[in-house]
């Protein structure tokens, strides 16, 4: 493995969170004009095939077992496809700028998972970290409350967090992968597995693909960027990072794009922040922050 300096680790990954804060903001525009679920469809599928096309060109296929195909189908499914359901329905309820703040708990719901199933063994100040996070959310769900409603608040934050703890699961287990076959490999199978799963019942439930029909040009455009760059060209980073640095660390510099993604969401969609929500999400950030402290030496 190529030598690379931890500033150099550091600065790909603040860029990449900056990139990935554009992403609810897109995906705001896309869901305005389309249904959830048919959005869900659609992105993993553009992703997917764009994994298969380049093993398929460049011949990087690796052979695996069937029960590893399984295993990784399986994951993809829920991790890319059914989390997606929770996040994007929070993004939809709850606005850009609440589901920005509150995305900063993903990294928090995965260092748990990675701390819990890994057992990686995380710096003390963690642990001052998860409860400045906790309280953070707590207020935010407050803040949100003050301008809609309880209902608003409560489920928004709800379907978010639940789409983290699967992707939590996802992003921890795909480790156990990564010396069977190449990451493109991986992410191709996982997303194509969504993609697949997401269209079978939209041919015998939800019954919305006409409704593609209703995309406008910002619309395809917001979808395209989000199935390239967000899908395709961050994933791709982001488990390529995951072989230089821990789950729990990587996980941390998610709180970068709840900022991005804040701004993004008050300058394009004009959402309210109130001072509660500004305070949540400052101390989520803070918390961030210090789990993620490397003292010198």
């Amino acid at each position: 493995m190529t030598k690379i300096s931890h500033h150099t680790l550091i600065v790909i990954a603040v860029l990449l969170q900056i990139t990935w804060g554009l992403v609810p903001t897109a995906s705001k525009m896309v869901i305005e004009e389309i249904p959830v679920e048919l959005y869900v469809a659609l992105r993993w599928t553009l992703s997917g095939f764009i994994f298969t096309a380049f093993l398929t060109i460049t011949k990087r296929w690796v052979k695996i077992s069937l029960s590893d195909f399984f295993w990784v189908s399986l994951l993809g499914l829920f991790g890319y496809g059914i989390a997606s359901l929770g996040t994007l329905y929070g993004l939809k309820i709850g606005g850009v700028s609440n589901f920005a703040l509150l995305s900063a708990l993903g990294p928090v719901v995965i260092s748990t998972v990675s701390i819990l199933i890994l057992k990686e063994r995380p710096h003390r100040l963690f642990y001052v970290a998860l409860p400045l996070c906790v309280v953070g959310l707590g207020l935010l769900v407050m803040g949100k409350y003050q301008i809609s409603s309880l209902h608003i608040a409560g489920y928004s934050a709800l379907a978010i967090l639940a789409g983290y703890i699967l992707e939590a699961i996802v992003f921890v287990f795909s480790k156990s992968f990564k010396a069977k076959m190449p990451i493109a490999q991986y992410l191709g199978i996982a997303q194509m597995a969504a993609a697949l799963a997401f269209w079978l019942m939209q041919l015998t439930y939800f019954e919305q693909s006409h409704l593609i029909s209703q995309l406008t040009i910002r619309g395809i455009l917001a979808a395209v960027f989000v199935g390239i760059v967000a899908c395709v060209l961050c994933y791709a980073v982001l488990y390529w990072l995951l072989g230089y640095l821990d789950g729990h660390r990587l996980a941390l510099f998610d709180g970068i794009h709840a900022v991005s993604a804040s701004l993004f969401g008050y300058l394009m969609f004009q959402d309210p922040l109130t001072p509660l929500m500004l305070l949540g999400g400052g101390l989520i950030f803070i918390g961030l922050i210090v789990g993620n402290y490397k003292s010198p030496g």
